[in-house]
């Protein structure tokens, strides 16, 4: 692999310049922080990438180009003409290339950073969740079979008033199995093909029935199709929306935006290109006392709720190699399913 591949494949958003602070390099996790393609960055002024010139970075820059200073600033929030900003550790140091003076920036996003482990930590509690229903299955199933089968055999000796009794005892191990087979998951083997992301949640907004008042769509057409088992992805949206649905008031509003992001690594594996389906809703939030639980089964804030949707919709979204994540951000709920967009 040459020294361009190595660039291109790290998360670190590198960034070159010449001493005139022309920007003459940059790989393809700067293009994603930067929001805009190498063509447009490349001779670009440094400084025209900032909403404010006294960025602590552009001082690092003066000071590598005057000084030949290296520098590292650690936790320092920088705001970017895209009008976004971020939490960045940056490095910049002097480097030369055919003899000619150039500054070299490193430039590390601490959410990115925090997102892996975050990721992590929902891949841990569902492979959990995997653990614990396996070993639920085992240990319920079989006993749950010789009581049901001993209360077929009863009911045949028994007189008619007191089969009754024996129905309601059948009726609820065939309940609790049905309820056994929701936490293990899907039966079936997944069938991928090639899909609209877009038609899938229209599709999921018509079966809930939700007022137009109360959702907004925000769609990236430039989403392509993404291979994957169209039913498992519905479940899943059904059962993040409902949820949305549920937690917000009369007037409140859900928005569902879709977007595509690079380098982005979910369960160890980096993809380039993913899609992310966020489903934000300005609702009544989730219980702190769980919000770090919301993955594993039977856990729920809900009074007639039974923990199983969201566990469920993550293992789900993981057989389509995707990954959904949860976080709260001005006072709204966000759930976020994030899918590879890989070319088969």
């Amino acid at each position: 692999m040459d020294a361009q591949n190595i660039l291109e494949s790290i998360t670190t958003s590198v960034v070159i310049t010449n001493k005139f602070m022309k920007i003459v390099h940059v790989n393809t996790a700067a293009e994603n922080l930067f929001r805009s393609s190498k063509e447009n960055l490349q001779n670009a002024k440094l400084s025209e990438l900032f909403a404010n010139n006294k960025s602590i970075i552009i001082n690092q820059v003066y000071d590598a180009i005057a000084l030949n200073q290296s520098s590292t600033s650690r936790d320092i929030e920088i705001s970017l003409k895209t009008k976004t900003k971020h939490n960045v550790d940056c490095n910049v140091q002097t480097i030369f290339l055919e003899k000619d003076k150039h500054v070299l920036l490193e430039i590390r996003t601490l959410k990115r950073i925090k997102n892996i482990v975050t990721n992590a930590n929902f891949i841990n509690q569902n492979n959990a969740t995997e653990m614990i229903t396996r070993s639920i299955a085992h240990e319920i199933k079989n006993p749950l079979g010789g009581i049901k089968g001993a209360a077929q055999l009863l009911k045949k000796e028994i007189n008619e008033e007191q089969k009754e009794y024996t129905d309601i005892i059948i009726e609820e191990a065939d309940r609790l199995k049905n309820y056994i087979d929701k936490m293990h998951g899907p039966k079936d083997l997944p069938s991928f093909k090639s899909t609209n992301i877009h038609l899938i949640i229209d599709k999921v907004l018509k079966i809930l029935g939700i007022k137009s008042s109360n959702y907004k769509k925000n769609y990236d057409p430039s989403i392509p199709l993404l291979y994957l088992d169209q039913d498992m992805i519905i479940q899943s949206l059904l059962n993040i929306i409902k949820n949305a649905s549920e937690a917000i008031t009369e007037n409140g509003l859900i928005e569902i935006k879709t977007r595509v992001d690079r380098s982005f690594t979910i369960n160890s594996i980096r993809h380039k290109l993913v899609a992310i389906i966020s489903i934000i809703d300005d609702g009544i939030g989730v219980n702190k006392e769980i919000s770090s639980k919301l993955f594993l089964p039977l856990i729920t804030n809900k009074k007639k709720g039974n923990g199983l949707g969201l566990s469920i919709s993550q293992r789900l979204i993981s057989i389509n190699k995707g990954i959904i994540t949860f976080e709260e951000e001005n006072s709204k709920t966000i759930f976020k399913i994030i899918l590879p967009i890989d070319k088969y």
